[in-house]
């Protein structure tokens, strides 16, 4: 679909005040994919992908004429190390948008091994060991380890098993994610004062995941700029039709004595269906964890829950805790270790620089028969096509 502002920009390409309309695809993996029957909602508004993971410079441009339509063909070639798994494209006048800088959207953190993130207690700061082999030790569908916070891979066999791909747990930036099972933090809501209410209070004996030396500088963005956090809700019986009542998980940025920080807040509860994200990003705190097990969290960043007087410039330490709450047993508001929280990747999504001649002009989400994601696997050659018909109305 070409969105309203492609509309624009290409109006302004024919009158000679553009440099181009469509020079970069994006590739996302935010949404659910579309069964082939699924009539997808209106993208014209839309100005960003929900999780955009990287962009490609279009190589080719023709026509095409398929099923007695005329459709413009635009192709790119994807990179070729890395693994990927798409639900979303997007086509973009430019790489990047030149107004913003080095302000501009991009991907803070990816979880890789290069990012040194270590698991923290109350007792001791540990390096978190990487698992490669199969979790489920090849056979069956339960993760044997009952290690807290782990390492592994996307692709991991045990990721592929029908209960478990039907439902969207696997991860889809990259071939890097961290586990963490969703007993490790006791995340509360405040209620005693005002200073403090709806606010998450992390409750004593809660341990973290954590990145020291961190230099993350977004006191330059707008205040209505986005962070978008990117994870997967994993159960540890692959096998168990449960499902919990609520996720919640806190990103901090805070100074090296933690006594000023900025908190990036998330919850969801069970009790939707659907996209959480609508066609400007934003996002319920309703799920369905029956149906979809993969989601993207976006907060702008003046929603984020600073301390007074809080500055990026002393936020070199980055800790994130996670919990998955149950009613299991009759207990109400119980963190379980049932469950883990699988981290894929935190984004930066720069919405408000505007530049007339820089924008998303054209939008799709992936649509086939079992509402799969297309994986890009990686050390593999691949091209993708964006078509839209073209015609007098």
């Amino acid at each position: 679909m070409i969105t309203n502002t492609g509309k624009n920009i290409i109006g302004k390409y024919l009158l000679g005040q553009a440099p181009a309309y469509a020079s970069y695809i994006a590739i996302g993996c935010g949404p659910t994919p579309l069964d082939t029957n699924d009539v997808p909602e209106d993208a014209s508004e839309k100005k960003y992908l929900d999780f955009e993971m990287f962009r490609v410079p279009i190589s080719s441009r023709g026509f095409v004429n398929e099923n007695g339509i005329d459709k413009i063909v635009l192709t790119a070639e994807l990179p070729t190390e890395e693994r990927y798994e798409i639900s979303e494209i997007g086509l973009y006048s430019a790489g990047s948008n030149p107004s913003a800088g080095v302000y501009d959207s991009k991907t803070i953190f990816a979880f890789t091994a290069t990012e040194s993130w270590q698991y923290a207690t109350s007792a001791a700061t540990t390096a978190i060991e990487p698992y490669p082999e199969a979790l489920d030790g090849g056979s069956g569908n339960i993760i044997l380890t009952a290690d807290p916070v782990f390492k592994t891979n996307a692709d991991n066999t045990i990721f592929f098993n029908p209960s478990r791909a039907s439902r969207y747990e696997r991860c889809r930036f990259l071939n890097n994610i961290i586990l963490i099972r969703g007993d490790q933090a006791d995340l509360t809501i405040s209620s005693e004062s005002d200073e403090t209410l709806d606010h998450f209070v992390i409750e004593n004996d809660s341990n973290h995941i954590r990145l020291t030396g961190a230099n993350i500088d977004l006191s330059r963005n707008s205040p209505k700029d986005k962070l978008k956090l990117a994870f997967s809700l994993v159960n540890r019986d692959g096998n168990s039709a449960s499902i919990p009542e609520t996720i919640r998980i806190l990103v901090e940025f805070s100074s090296p004595d933690g006594t000023q920080y900025a908190r990036f807040e998330g919850e969801l509860n069970q009790g939707s269906s659907g996209n959480l994200a609508n066609s400007e990003g934003e996002y319920n705190t309703l799920a369905d964890f029956q149906e979809n097990r993969y989601f993207v969290i976006s907060k702008e960043l003046q929603d984020l829950y600073k301390t007074e007087n809080f500055s990026w410039e002393v936020a070199t330490i980055v800790k994130i805790y996670a919990c998955v709450i149950t009613d299991e047993s009759g207990e109400v508001n119980v963190p379980s270790n049932n469950y883990y929280i699988a981290l894929d990747a935190l984004r930066l999504e720069n919405t408000q620089t505007v530049n007339p001649l820089y924008g998303l002009t054209g939008y799709a989400v992936v649509k086939n028969e079992n509402q799969e994601t297309v994986i890009k696997s990686p050390n593999t050659s691949n091209y993708v096509e964006f078509r839209f018909s073209i015609g007098v109305s």
